[in-house]
């Protein structure tokens, strides 16, 4: 008989509440009040979708929120809708430390309390394909963006991708997402370090203007695998995975820890920065692979 496993008591809901967390949460609590808080920012309160469609993105996060809170409420968790003029939240509130509670602080919070620090929770990779969508779909939701100038190529027809932006601060996330996604079949594009030697390699920008969130890109007909549940973002997704199938016929495979082609990259005066972590501190990197070996990339480690 199979010995119980934590992975063994995660469902959808849950999973898909630990990606919320884990891409735009914050754990607040004292002895009376107890909440977690989870971001849904945008910049401007229109969003092109596709080539010519103008959508209202502030109003499309808030109908689609309305379809969360039943989720989490269904659940038990008391959960309310927080509109500002620039994001909207989900506010999570217990009054005393239930079963919920205290399995989600278990799973996402040890000794971090914000987005800067969350990792993946180590139950969700030896959970099945459904929680690990449905984890990723969480994160997407808060942190992906899908717009038409996310392409590669540099000339048309552009292929299209799909950005999950996650705060530079947190170093360990990206390594560990890419392996969530490569367990379900879905190949990372590239992942833009928030690092010197990546975004602004011949020093023309200065004054750390390299100290950006880190974007892992995906092509958007790959990212369909996954979806959103965020309306204005899906409806993004289809056209722009649309007009990708109808000009590219062949897939990217996934990563196996090598790098085909190295551009090497000037030394940076910044590479020693004092926010960087320890495990990439003072070294050049060529490549994007090559901070993912020392971010304990699963691959090579």
């Amino acid at each position: 008989m199979e010995k119980n496993k934590i992975s063994n008591f995660l469902t959808p809901d849950i999973s898909y509440l630990l990606g919320l967390i884990t891409g735009r949460g914050e754990i607040q609590y004292n002895q009376d009040v107890k909440k977690i808080i989870i971001d849904f920012e945008y910049k401007s309160q229109k969003v092109t979708v596709g080539r010519s469609i103008d959508l209202d993105q502030k109003l499309h996060i808030q109908t689609s929120l309305d379809q969360v809170i039943v989720r989490l409420q269904n659940i038990g968790i008391n959960v309310a809708k927080n509109v500002l003029e620039n994001s909207i939240s989900l506010v999570l509130k217990w009054d005393k430390e239930d079963i919920a509670w205290l399995f989600i602080k278990f799973l996402i919070n040890g000794t971090r309390f914000s987005y800067h620090d969350f990792q993946v929770p180590e139950p969700i990779f030896e959970s099945t394909e459904i929680n690990k969508k449905e984890f990723i779909r969480g994160i997407g939701d808060v942190t992906g963006y899908v717009r038409p100038s996310n392409y590669y190529g540099f000339k048309e027809p552009y292929r299209h991708r799909v950005y999950i932006e996650i705060t530079q601060n947190n170093w360990s996330l990206p390594p560990q997402l890419c392996r969530l996604l490569q367990s379900i079949q879905v190949p990372i594009q590239n992942i833009n370090y928030g690092h010197p030697n990546l975004r602004d390699p011949n020093n023309n920008k200065g004054s750390r203007s390299w100290a950006k969130e880190h974007q892992m890109k995906i092509f958007a007909e790959d990212y369909q695998k996954i979806g959103f549940y965020i309306s204005h973002k899906q409806q993004a997704l289809n056209e722009l995975a649309s007009t990708n199938k109808s000009n590219f016929d062949s897939n990217i495979p996934l990563c196996d820890g090598t790098t085909q082609r190295i551009k090497t990259k000037p030394i940076h005066p910044d590479e020693n920065d004092s926010n960087l972590p320890t495990e990439i501190r003072g070294k050049h990197f060529d490549a994007f692979k090559e901070i993912c070996d020392c971010l304990n990339c699963y691959m090579k480690n």
